[in-house]
């Protein structure tokens, strides 16, 4: 299978699948109440509240500088809870695009994560590397679930539940009387 091939052998365009991801859950409501409300407000709490500690803490004779390392583990957890596993989702489709794409976002987002647990950095460069490392993480779980029926709002006309109420079923009613 080359790197332009489909799962049914049909050549296509390597960033098609890519692009189909990222557009078609453009107008899902259902996409993006999972996407706010599990993946930024509930996957990433962690970082808000080390984030409000952060933005809260005073300085004190006691204790004159911010502990940063809770804030840099937050974003460090969030950002591989997120993001590893949606990297790893898009790798093992049989599109070699899609996982080149996986590979290099899951490259993209333990880079990070190291930096974040190994380099001291100030408070800001913690913000500027954590909050790239959110959205990195956010752009690999859109990829992954882009196409997945789960979060598409429009019913299908040929799904059990949906469609013309008064189509002809398939199999046909012969032998139904009503």
């Amino acid at each position: 299978m080359s790197l332009c091939e489909t799962e049914t052998g049909a050549v296509d365009n390597p960033w098609a699948m890519i692009g189909r991801r990222l557009k078609q859950p453009c107008q899902q409501y259902s996409f993006y109440v999972v996407l706010i409300l599990g993946i930024v407000i509930l996957g990433y709490l962690a970082v808000w509240i080390e984030a409000w500690h952060a933005w809260k803490f005073t300085a004190t004779p006691t204790k004159p500088d911010i502990d940063l390392d809770p804030l840099k583990l937050a974003y460090a957890t969030a950002i591989l809870a997120v993001g590893a596993p949606c990297c790893m989702q898009i790798a093992l489709t049989l599109n070699k695009m899609a996982i080149l794409t996986g590979i290099v976002l899951i490259f993209l987002i333990l880079t990070i994560t190291y930096s974040l647990a190994t380099v001291n950095f100030s408070h800001i460069f913690v913000h500027l590397l954590g909050a790239p490392g959110l959205l990195l993480a956010i752009l690999s779980w859109w990829l992954a679930n882009g196409e997945d029926e789960l979060f598409q709002d429009r019913v299908k006309p040929y799904a059990a539940s949906g469609g013309d109420t008064t189509r002809d079923l398939s199999g046909g009613n012969s032998g139904v009387k009503i």
